[in-house]
């Protein structure tokens, strides 16, 4: 046999599959189902016994057919544009095909490879020609407001008709030259503010800016001169949020996501250690590291009585108390994974094998946790509740409950383990019931008529989507389907 792991029905099944999937449908089928349509209407199932094809096939070939009456040779300019949206939109050649709906897909597919070719012959024609003031000032506003720290080189490309590799060189070419005009007046910047320092214990960058030509922004980022600069130490006692909030909104006017933040700019402003801003600035967003230093600290204050709140003050003045909470805890009281032995699991095995058919899970459960007490707990849980659930004294009874009942209570809000502890079963097969028969109520394929009513009632809701309510009004699809085809096709709508 060519595939002896597979049964006689399963190899005749994927040939069936197979030869429906990849077979040719010829002009005379198709009007043989038009035919058969006129005379009993849309019954798929009948037109499928007549033509010996499934009814879902039998439908394929009529819409085909209804297709091909429709079809045109010329492509109109709504076409034309309709087409160039899908290829905007990422759409393939069969969804573009019923979209326009006067096109077959293989023509759509032509007319697809021609547009792309022709508009990156395009793109490279205009990749080739000067830049004008005009479009520096685009792509400079397009990489500036590009989401995210990656820039899609691509994108901006395709927004300005041009190729991604000239958009990325002009922008690279743009940035040397700024950093060499900075270059250039660094030591000029630095010469003013050690000038106006040694003279008055302090710098005016407005003097300094309106002395030299240059913006004040230039000249922060241009000072290299860092003489009688202050540390900034976070200390509890004299943290002053006037100041932390003094250099958090120059960043924010500065600096706006996704523009990095330049901390030579920052340090001159406050005149502060560079480094010392850096730290300050990861505090104020609530990142803190966690030192084997800050880990001994939070050991021995709580050790010495010091109350989680006052501790996390000392740390930082952003950082929360249940987040030192749980790394003193965590510090305390490591949790190390160890995996159950082979002898162990054999006698967890024997234990519950011979005592299934006449004790309870939960009884059955805390003898073998009572006697295993130097195993992983973790690790010993999961094991019990995985083998109590495969035991054929448990299948059994929930085999002989009725299981439609089960179901409405755990739907109607009842805890599967006060119902699994009532009847004397892992809550694990509960879980498993609840799971297979939310697979068979809901089928995975989608009609027209499902979709629609998915985009119709998600774009209606309020607020955040609550996919659970907005599977209800579908009626015949579980959450997780409607959130995974709304996100996946909810664009082309």
């Amino acid at each position: 046999m060519a595939f002896p792991k597979r049964t006689e029905a399963s190899i005749l099944g994927k040939i069936r599959q197979y030869t429906s999937k990849n077979s040719n449908i010829t002009q005379k089928d198709m009007d043989h189902v038009n035919t058969l349509v006129e005379a009993y209407g849309k019954d798929w199932e009948r037109i499928g016994q007549e033509t010996d094809v499934s009814p879902r096939r039998a439908q394929r070939i009529w819409a085909q057919h209804q297709q091909r009456q429709k079809v045109t040779q010329a492509w109109t300019k709504e076409e034309l544009e309709t087409l160039r949206n899908c290829i905007r939109d990422g759409i393939g050649m069969a969804e573009a095909s019923r979209i326009i709906g006067t096109k077959m897909s293989y023509a759509c597919n032509a007319k697809m490879q021609s547009l792309k070719r022709a508009g990156l012959n395009n793109a490279f024609q205009k990749s080739r020609t000067l830049w004008n003031d005009d479009d520096v000032a685009r792509l400079v506003h397009l990489v500036s407001t590009s989401k995210g720290g990656d820039i899609d080189w691509t994108a901006i490309g395709k927004e300005l008709g041009r190729t991604a590799k000239s958009c990325h060189l002009r922008y690279t070419k743009l940035h040397q030259k700024h950093y060499n005009a900075k270059a250039d007046h660094s030591q000029t910047v630095s010469c003013e503010v050690q000038k106006q320092y040694e003279q008055h214990q302090r710098v005016d960058w407005t003097n300094v800016a309106q002395q030299l030509g240059l913006s004040e922004r230039e000249c922060l980022e241009a000072n290299q001169f860092n003489d009688g600069k202050a540390r900034w130490v976070y200390d509890p006692d004299t943290f002053s949020w006037d100041t932390a909030d003094r250099m958090a909104q120059f960043i924010k006017n500065n600096y706006p996501k996704p523009v990095p933040v330049n901390y030579t700019a920052v340090s001159n402003y406050m005149w502060t250690d560079k480094s010392d801003c850096v730290k300050m600035t990861s505090l104020l967003r609530g990142e803190i590291t966690w030192t084997a230093e800050a880990l001994a600290l939070v050991v021995r204050l709580r050790d010495s009585g010091m109350k989680f709140e006052d501790i996390a003050h000392q740390l930082s003045p952003t950082v929360s108390a249940s987040r030192v909470t749980a790394t003193y805890h965590k510090q305390k009281n490591p949790h190390v994974y160890q995996p159950l032995l082979d002898t162990d699991r054999q006698q967890i095995k024997d234990i519950m094998d011979t005592r299934a058919h006449y004790m309870d899970f939960a009884d059955l459960r805390a003898l073998v946790i009572q006697s295993m007490p130097n195993a992983n707990k973790s690790a010993l849980y999961t094991f019990v509740d995985s083998h109590g659930a495969a035991l054929p004294a448990y299948k059994e009874r929930l085999k002989n409950s009725n299981v439609e009942h089960i179901a409405s209570q755990i739907m109607s809000g009842t805890k599967q383990s006060v119902l699994a502890k009532q009847m004397g079963i892992p809550s694990l097969m509960l879980t498993n019931l609840m799971r297979s028969r939310t697979f068979s109520m809901h089928s995975r394929t989608w009609t027209q008529e499902e979709t629609d009513k998915l985009i119709e009632v998600a774009r209606a809701s309020p607020g955040p989507f609550n996919w659970k309510s907005i599977s209800e009004e579908v009626g015949t699809k579980d959450p997780k389907q409607c959130r995974t085809r709304y996100f996946n096709v909810g664009h082309k709508y």
